[in-house]
């Protein structure tokens, strides 16, 4: 063997003896950002876990009551139950990957989390995006579809929905979903104001969109609040119930707290981002010590 060959497997040898005997200090990765991604994802996968159990719950106790079959995608946005599992379930398997990956140095998962979450940032900001831009015709796009997709459904056998409009109607002060606003009622099968109508709530709107609800007692709900308000103008209207529609009044109330709604995007951002950044620093910070 040659002088060269026999030095080459020297330091071969010294290389390998060197990774073998390397001490925990001499490690290039670093423990801060390794168990800030654990503890982030972590707690991460603790949420998803009572999300997602939630979510079971409240699905199997809807349905020994009711049973709302699930025909169209509006079905599923305003099912709370599906969305805890859906959220839930999202969240456990990527706090879990994140989890795992960051404790045992695993770079598919590392690759594998950041990749995922990278995806869902661009949605994100893809839609919102594409909303700011065409404005009128997500309005138009929104509007329309929860018109026709929650007004008619305002009855005893979606509990979900019902519950959902009047808490959106009581909360923001509207009625409605267009610019119709209260209006938009005389498209619901209990509250249309058409000679067909048999039901005592005709030509009515929901509880929710009164001004005052406890119009009886204080802490009792009238459900005949608003009384005749789809057969009056806006304007006498105005005096019962709240008129404008549920979307214009969003729209107006972000206008007026810009900064709010300014915060509440980088609360959803940031984590995010945060989340890629360490679990990539992290994947280099690995590659870098196994010499990759």
């Amino acid at each position: 063997m040659s002088m060269v060959q026999r030095g080459s497997q020297r330091a071969r040898t010294m290389i390998t003896r060197a990774r073998e005997n390397k001490r925990p200090e001499d490690s290039v990765v670093s423990l801060v950002v390794k168990y800030l991604l654990f503890a982030m994802n972590f707690l991460c996968w603790l949420i998803g876990g009572v999300m997602v159990g939630t979510g079971i719950w409240a699905y199997i106790e809807k349905n020994k009551y009711y049973h709302v079959q699930i025909q169209h995608i509006y079905d599923v946005f305003f099912d709370l139950s599906i969305i805890f599992l859906v959220l839930g379930l999202t969240i456990w398997i990527l706090g879990f990957a994140g989890c795992l990956g960051a404790l045992r140095e695993n770079i598919c998962l590392l690759k594998f989390y950041y990749i995922i979450i990278f995806i869902i940032l661009f949605l994100e900001l893809t839609v919102c995006i594409m909303a700011f831009l065409f404005r009128s015709k997500t309005k138009e796009i929104v509007t329309g579809g929860l018109n026709k997709n929650l007004i008619s459904r305002y009855d005893k056998e979606d509990p979900d929905v019902k519950d959902f409009i009047d808490f959106i109607q009581e909360n923001i002060e509207c009625c409605g979903v267009t610019e119709e606003g209260y209006l938009d009622w005389n498209t619901n099968k209990y509250y249309n104001c058409t000679e067909k109508n048999r039901s005592a709530l005709k030509c009515m709107v929901p509880h929710s969109c009164c001004i005052n609800q406890f119009t009886i007692s204080e802490g009792t709900t009238n459900l005949f609040c608003s009384g005749q308000v789809l057969d009056l103008s806006n304007s006498a209207a105005k005096k019962q119930i709240h008129t404008i529609g549920c979307i214009d009044k969003m729209l107006i109330l972000g206008k007026e707290n810009l900064p709010f709604m300014g915060g509440i995007v980088l609360a959803v951002i940031f984590p995010q981002l945060l989340a890629v950044y360490l679990a990539r620093k992290l994947e280099s910070q690995i590659r870098d010590q196994m010499g990759l």
